[in-house]
């Protein structure tokens, strides 16, 4: 098989929180510009910045919103809401404003997410910036995007240089991996021969599982296994 470097011919497009782009659409009037971590870098990609709560029409500056119920996904099921500071019910808003941000990103090509964890909204492990208080994640906005299958980076994790090498080379294989066309068992084989490395890093008793998996299947392997890999 051909054993050398993946290539993207295109600009990877990564929504962002658009508050960590520098916007200063935060409840409080502020923002910080993330991006400034990862340096000339970030002329690699095309960067769509959205904030859900903005697009909710809830203003700047804005009463802090929380999560009443188990988790901002409950909201999307009508089992919790989001209320601000004064105790005014704004989840039909947010609702409104996540499907906005999710409609943009659908139109701009993005396939992956720099999130604020800690926030109620675009939040995914964490919803709560308070001491270390998780809060009730997923936030509403980061969610969706979990749901959706969106590749999820924290933006904290741009600080560190090692960490952000270690997440862009995991987005880059993520995204040559959605174009890359499988027809055959050849094909399956030889993505995984390039994949099953990260695999091993991530959970090495699922990568090795997996191969086994692969090595037991027959002669022929049909299309729905296929989008199942």
């Amino acid at each position: 098989m051909d054993k050398g470097p993946l290539v993207l011919s295109e600009k990877p497009v990564i929504g962002v929180s658009a508050c960590c782009m520098g916007s200063p659409v935060r409840y409080n009037g502020k923002g910080w510009n993330m991006l400034d971590f990862i340096g000339r870098e970030k002329n690699d990609f095309i960067w769509c910045p959205v904030c859900p709560e903005v697009f909710s029409g809830l203003g700047v500056p804005r009463d802090p919103i929380h999560i009443a119920g188990e988790s901002g996904s409950d909201a999307w099921k009508g089992n919790a809401r989001i209320l601000n500071r004064a105790k005014k019910d704004v989840t039909s808003h947010m609702l409104e404003g996540c499907k906005t941000a999710a409609s943009i990103l659908e139109k701009s090509d993005a396939k992956a997410y720099v999130y604020l964890d800690g926030s109620p909204s675009c939040g995914v492990y964490r919803t709560s910036l308070k001491n270390k208080r998780i809060g009730k994640p997923p936030g509403v906005f980061g969610s969706a995007l979990y749901d959706k299958g969106y590749f999820l980076i924290p933006v904290l994790d741009l600080q560190s240089p090692v960490r952000w090498w270690d997440w862009k080379r995991r987005l880059l294989a993520f995204l040559w991996l959605e174009k890359a066309e499988i027809s055959n068992k050849k094909e399956l084989y030889d993505i995984w021969y390039r994949y099953k490395f990260i695999c091993q890093e991530l959970d090495e008793p699922w990568a090795r599982e997996k191969g086994r998996e692969l090595a037991s299947l027959g002669k022929a392997v049909d299309d729905e296994y296929i989008r199942f890999f």
